[in-house]
């Protein structure tokens, strides 16, 4: 009869695994100039900011938050639901509006032997949900100019330089690569990942390195490597000079105030631990088990937090957005945590597509259809399942833990945000027209239906219209004045950018559509524009028309 521990390794072959802390490397400290220019990155150069800056997109409901959480009920009947179906010992879920866990369900026992209630506290270990804050770490130490995340990673671990490639055009593994899974290097290594009686150590990952074939050339393909986790936390080791841990608490854990955070239960206070528990094969009976010892990989998957760290942990990746003239407060800038929530590979990062499914820095990203922007990580690991689901342009994001490996969290968050859209409450965010363009668009309102131009001809790019059809665009607004007398905005706008909008006008005898572009530069003058009757209602400051995806429409 296979034992417990037989079918748990069956269950998790592919799973997703963790590491100790790294042996101290020989690094000096250095200033930050000497620092960049050591790792080859440039020392940043001063930028210009616009003397008026962008608006910042808002909710268009004033009672959205309330809305939201009013659904707390029906969240936590959706949990206890999931826990009964799932046959979980103990599960934690959480809603997290904006920065703040809005709404809770804890359930369960932290033991199915010994028993033990759970609360906001109890830890968890979330598996690969790891992987999000070992690549804050990454990115932290890329923004001090301590690494660079395109340089070759055998830079930090020169261990690498034994891999094989698969042919001989292909270019080195970069950081980047090992953080967006396109390295080449498979899901696991040849040695031993975890084992319940000792530590993986960093000489047995790093020897393992020499002779290793590659599955594929770096940054042709995507395919998921937790091997390529347990180097990045070595890279965190050698770019810090301390230990993976210690620049973990330092630098990630402490400031996002991940108190409950640790990575052996050793650390955690007793009573304040959900044990692991695995599924029988036969029979499907859930019982404890022993947790695995990732050791010195266990910045894939290795982290034991609490519903109350991942309610901060969302929270502050959830107040990255939106792009904003706001101090930066927290341990990562604004613009790296929106830089990790958006597709990234080959040095670049871009939105998904509709539909499309792909890394971001840490992150999966997806483009849904009814949701919008999606950005998620699920975690499997010995006893162990988590699942977190940010909407950044709703402001809302999920979490789930739970002490049992296998449990599927991800179709629950799925089924909570399906709740909480029920409120209609989870309207993402709309971008007000930029003062620019409302200024552009006041003044071609204030010549319709008056005879004179010059209020108009003063805003439009000198040289940019030909003769003919600023005479043409002239008449054109003579005409509809004619038409529908005087006009003013209506205060209605569905912007397309920063430069361009189509406002609402309404007027002594009708009402019409304008749309208005305008240039960059410090005074913006106009570059485009048409007038046209008003066929129905535009919406008061819409989101804008590509923020729902092409497939999608």
């Amino acid at each position: 009869m296979r034992t417990i521990d037989d079918r748990l390794a069956a269950l998790l072959a592919a799973a997703v695994f963790s590491a100790s802390p790294p042996l101290l490397c020989g690094c000096t400290s250095t200033a930050p100039a000497q620092r960049a220019a050591a790792q080859g990155t440039a020392a940043p150069l001063a930028q210009r900011f616009a003397s008026e800056p962008a608006p910042t997109p808002r909710f268009p409901d004033p009672e959205r938050g309330q809305k939201l959480r009013a659904a707390a009920a029906d969240v936590q009947a959706l949990a206890r639901r999931a826990a009964e179906r799932e046959h979980l010992p103990a599960l934690a879920l959480g809603v997290v509006i904006d920065e703040e866990l809005a709404i809770q369900a804890v359930l369960g026992v932290r033991d199915v032997a010994a028993g033990g209630a759970v609360d906001e506290h109890t830890r968890f270990r979330i598996g690969s949900v790891t992987k999000p804050l070992t690549a804050a770490a990454i990115l932290r130490l890329r923004d001090e100019g301590r690494l660079s995340i395109d340089a070759p990673a055998a830079r930090y671990l020169p261990a690498l330089a034994g891999v094989v490639y698969p042919t001989r055009d292909a270019r080195q593994i970069t950081v980047r690569d090992l953080l967006t899974h396109s390295s080449g290097l498979p899901r696991l290594g040849v040695f031993s990942p975890a084992s319940t009686s000792r530590d993986v150590t960093e000489r047995e990952i790093l020897a393992t390195l020499d002779g290793f074939g590659l599955e594929s050339a770096p940054g042709t393909t995507t395919s998921y490597s937790n091997l390529g986790y347990s180097l990045l936390g070595l890279v965190v080791a050698r770019a810090s000079g301390v230990p993976y841990r210690r620049y973990m608490s330092d630098a990630v854990l402490g400031p996002l105030g991940m108190r409950d955070a640790a990575w052996d239960p050793s650390q955690v206070p007793p009573g304040a631990l959900a044990s692991p528990h695995a599924r029988g094969v036969d029979d499907g009976a859930v019982a404890p088990i022993q947790p695995w010892r990732l050791g010195a990989s266990e910045a894939t998957a290795g982290l034991y937090a609490s519903l109350a760290d991942m309610g901060r942990f969302v929270g502050f990746q959830l107040a990255a957005w939106p792009a904003r003239d706001a101090p930066e407060t927290g341990a990562l800038r604004r613009s790296t945590v929106r830089e990790s929530h958006l597709m990234a590979r080959n040095g670049s990062a871009f939105p998904a597509a509709g539909g499309d499914d792909g890394p971001g820095l840490g992150w999966h990203v997806r483009e849904d259809c009814d949701l919008g922007h999606v950005v998620f990580h699920n975690g499997l690991i010995d006893g162990f399942s988590a699942s977190v689901t940010l909407l950044p342009h709703r402001g809302v994001g999920v979490v789930a833990l739970a002490n049992v490996a296998g449990a599927d969290l991800e179709s629950l968050n799925a089924e909570v945000l399906g709740q909480l859209a029920a409120t209609s409450a989870m309207q993402a965010r709309v971008v007000p027209p930029s003062l620019p363009v409302r200024r552009a668009a006041q003044a071609v309102a204030s010549v319709i239906g008056h005879a004179r131009t010059e209020a108009l001809d003063r805003r439009l790019r000198p040289g940019w219209f030909p003769e003919a059809h600023l005479a043409s665009l002239r008449r054109t607004l003579r005409d509809a004045g004619a038409r529908v007398g005087a006009c003013a905005l209506d205060g209605s706008a569905v912007v397309e950018s920063a430069t361009a909008a189509r406002f609402g006008l309404r007027c002594e005898r009708g009402a019409l559509s304008l749309a208005v572009r305008v240039d960059t530069s410090p005074d913006a003058r106009i570059t485009s524009l048409s007038v046209e009757e008003q066929t129905g209602a535009i919406a008061r400051e819409s989101p804008r028309p590509s923020d729902r995806p092409a497939r999608c429409r």
